[in-house]
């Protein structure tokens, strides 16, 4: 049989280990590394009038605007 002070030690190691992993992973997700955007702004206004969008991107950067289709037919 195994005394409890034993048992007590080995939960505390445990519990230790399981935040140090705990703690790494949090601080391993927020590194600071920069990635560079996935297209350019060019290659993104190209691609909206293309699909027949109005670039918008000296007012908001990277922004398409599609005209929606209305839900009220003309008479």
């Amino acid at each position: 049989m195994i005394p409890r002070a034993k048992v007590r030690t080995r939960g505390w190691i445990v519990a230790g280990a399981l935040f140090a992993v705990g703690a790494g992973v949090v601080l391993g997700g927020c590194s600071g590394v920069a990635y560079p955007p996935t297209y350019t702004e060019q290659e993104l206004k190209t691609r909206c009038e293309q699909r027949g969008g109005w670039w918008r991107g000296s007012l908001i950067p990277g922004y398409c605007e599609y005209q929606a289709a209305s839900l009220i037919q003309a008479p």
